[in-house]
């Protein structure tokens, strides 16, 4: 890509960016975003994976559900997340339960009405991940790393505050996070911040949820 081509792509993606988020909501300024959303309420986007997490985690999931109760988070969820978890084996139960059925139970209670739309946005951002994923020496195929790449530009384009992951082979894997970081400063878009879900457990757990950058 050279860079003319490259900065009308970035020109082209930051003018949808800002037709798609009106003013009255967000501000795109040469790369910089602003919201209405209070600073003390963060918005969060759990991968699929955590889902597996808080299924036999009660006292995490109870946290988690006392702070969105109380405005400091906001859980945010997609298509992608929701038809995986629906991929769940309907025979595989836990305690006597089928396992789907309390995992899209726990997505619904939490994510609500926050279901992010899937755009052209996310599928360009997505696809330049993939692109930079490769050039980091990245070995999963597009098939296998695709889900999580479009979790991450889902989260991107929306401006969440944080993604939570249990999958440190693609999602969280170090060559996955310097392109996805690499591509948004070609883009001047702000990166999410990623978090394991273990640290996000002790974090969530704290009364203020003063969460570590």
């Amino acid at each position: 890509m050279t860079n003319e081509t490259r900065e009308n792509q970035r020109f082209s993606v930051n003018w949808e960016i800002s037709k798609k988020f009106p003013v009255s909501r967000k501000l795109c300024f040469r790369g910089s975003w602003k919201s209405e959303i209070s600073m003390t309420q963060k918005r969060i986007i759990l991968d699929t994976s955590v889902y597996g997490r808080l299924v036999s985690d009660k006292i995490t999931l109870q946290n988690i559900e006392e702070k969105r109760e109380s405005h400091r988070i906001v859980i945010y969820g997609t298509t992608i997340v929701r038809q995986e978890l629906r991929g769940t084996p309907k025979h595989v139960t836990l305690e006597g339960k089928k396992l789907r059925i309390l995992l899209l139970n726990i997505y619904d209670s939490l994510v609500t009405r926050h279901n992010l739309e899937f755009n052209k946005l996310i599928r360009t951002l997505s696809n330049d991940y993939f692109k930079a994923y490769r050039k980091e020496d990245g070995s999963l195929s597009n098939q296998e790393i695709n889900n999580d790449l479009v979790i991450v530009a889902t989260a991107t384009i929306y401006n969440l505050d944080i993604i939570v992951s249990d999958d440190e082979r693609s999602m969280l894997s170090d060559k996955a996070i310097r392109a996805y970081k690499k591509v948004n400063k070609e883009y001047g878009i702000k990166n999410p911040i990623f978090k394991k879900f273990n640290n996000f457990k002790e974090e969530i757990a704290r009364r203020s949820f003063q969460y570590d950058t």
